[in-house]
Order: C-alpha cells, then sequence, then structure tokens
C-alpha cells in the first residue's frame, strides 16, 4: 500500500505550461502538514505492520519521512485486549505476533489508536470473513494465443467459493510470484461475493468465484515457478476505499476526470493541529500455493 498512497495523496495534477520561447516557472503551495496512517493488519502468522508518515512535497521522489515518536495501539474490543506495535524504520510500526496464534481474529471488533504529541487518532472496524479456496490450475500458453507475451509461459486461474447467504462477502485477491507479491496499481483486484456484485437468495451453501478475480491479476509464470494466492477480507467500506483509489491512480488521458480526495476512515481528535489520514482494515485471510509444472 506505500506506493498506493503516496500515489494518490502526495499529488494527484502535475501541471506543465510552456511556449515555444519561454518556460514559465510555477511555484506551488506545499499545502499543510499531514499524517498518514497504513493500517491493514491480518491473520497471517508472522509480523504485522502499520505505517504512520507524513506528507511530502507533490515532486519529491524520496520516501515519505516517518513517523517515529508515535504509540501504536491495536485493541481487540470483542475480548478487552490491547497489543503493542513498536518501532523499528522508515515510519514501520510493528507486531511479532505468534506462529500459532493471532492477534487478528474474525467477527472481532476492533480500534486502533495513533498517538503523536499528545493527540490520538482513532478508526474502528470489524474483521469479516474470507472465502475458501479450492484450488490453482496452471495453464500453458505457447504464446500464439495472443493474449500474453509471443513466448512460451503460464497463467494461473483461482478456484474458491463464497458463502452463499444474505450477507455479501467483500474480497481483495493477492498474487505472488515465489513469494514476491504483486503490489502495482494493476495488482488491487477486488470483488463481490467472489463476482462483480451481491449475490443473494440462492439455494446452495456456497458459490463459484468468476471472472475476472479467478485470472489472478492476468500474471505470467514460468515452469518451476510457485504462484501464491491470497483472499484478503475487507470491509465494506475498505472495498470502495479501494475502488475509489483504483479509479483514481487510473485517472488520466483526454477523459480524465476532476481529482478528488480518497476517503479515509482515521478520526482526528477535536481541535488536532495536524490531520491525518488513511486507511484501517482487520482481514482475515485464505492462502493456497501451487508449483507452476
Amino acid at each position: 500500500m506505500k506506493k498506493t498512497f503516496q500515489f494518490l495523496i502526495f499529488g494527484f495534477t502535475i501541471l506543465f505550461l510552456s511556449s515555444c520561447e519561454d518556460v514559465i516557472q510555477i511555484k506551488l503551495d506545499e499545502g499543510a502538514k499531514l499524517y498518514v496512517i497504513d493500517a491493514f493488519v491480518n491473520d497471517l502468522r508472522g509480523p504485522q505492520s502499520i505505517r504512520v508518515v507524513t506528507n511530502d512535497s507533490y515532486f519529491s521522489n524520496r520516501d515519505a519521512p516517518p513517523v517515529t515518536n508515535a504509540t501504536v495501539v491495536l485493541k481487540d474490543l470483542s475480548i478487552n485486549k490491547i497489543y503493542s506495535f513498536s518501532y523499528t524504520e522508515r515510519g514501520y510500526y510493528v507486531f511479532n505476533q505468534s506462529t500459532t496464534d493471532t492477534i487478528s481474529k474474525k467477527d472481532h471488533q476492533y480500534e486502533l489508536n495513533v498517538t503523536i504529541d499528545g493527540e490520538t487518532y482513532t478508526s474502528l472496524t470489524t474483521q469479516k470473513r474470507t472465502a475458501k479456496i479450492d484450488s490453482i490450475s496452471a495453464t500453458y500458453d505457447d504464446g500464439t494465443s495472443g493474449f500474453g507475451p509471443p513466448t512460451p509461459y503460464y497463467y494461473c486461474t483461482l478456484y474458491a467459493k463464497d458463502r452463499a447467504d444474505n450477507n455479501p462477502d467483500y474480497y481483495w485477491v493477492k498474487a505472488a510470484r515465489n513469494d514476491t507479491m504483486f503490489n502495482g496499481p494493476g495488482d488491487i483486484n477486488l470483488c463481490i461475493d467472489g463476482t462483480g456484485g451481491v449475490v443473494t437468495g440462492l439455494d446452495v451453501d456456497s458459490t463459484d468465484f468468476t471472472p475476472p478475480s479467478t485470472f489472478i491479476g492476468f500474471r505470467q509464470y514460468n515452469s518451476g515457478n510457485t504462484c501464491k494466492v491470497e483472499i484478503h477480507s475487507i470491509s465494506r467500506a475498505t472495498y470502495f476505499f479501494l475502488l475509489q483509489a483504483l479509479t483514481q491512480i487510473n485517472n488520466g488521458g483526454l477523459f480524465a476526470t476532476t481529482p478528488e480526495n480518497v476517503k479515509t476512515n482515521i478520526v482526528n481528535p477535536t481541535g488536532a493541529k495536524t490531520k491525518a489520514i488513511g486507511w484501517f482494515n482487520m482481514a482475515s485471510v485464505a492462502v493456497m500455493t501451487k508449483i507452476v509444472p
């Protein structure tokens, strides 16, 4: 999410004004200082991280300046338990959860508290259920199909099931090749009930995921590669936040619309000298890997 937040928050519009002879120098307003909180926590075993940084100038190519003096606390309100995250580097606050247990529990309600210079920024969310992965298939393409590169490769297909009831489920499908997660703007692969919309009124207990989510980001693999798929549960609000982020990332060209402020579910304390933006989500995750033949 780092790249996504930088792209969205630190400047959507780049303005170039020039003529045949003269170059006009435009001085842009740097804008007010903001805290940016990136808090996507899940139930995968191992370290969980929350990042706290500040915004940077429009044309900066460096990493966002980190906030190193924050106190980051995650509260499980369902069992009244508190987890403290410790600062490491580059704005990351980490909790090393057990390999046999997790701080992230389905249907539990969580509160995030980030305290900076005596002011506490908060957010609430409930962790949703995830889907069930049945299998991953790998299909060989000799390079003549026209759907990929003109050289042989494999593409993988996800087979997963969503629980069929009248409670919509929102998912973010992530993919990796050899444990390197694809994290570009085009890899925000979202779906509702495994499809393009809410599915209700079925007389079965589950329903199959459908394209394009099953195409795992249209990525190519070679023989011997490992394809890894994760289905992260997200809240309804998180789904629409990521959908808006995706729209803004791809907003360009002749028919581009006016950029808009990206949503945030971070609540600022009354009278805060510095405002905070960002997003908080707790995810249940289904995982499966396949070695390409």
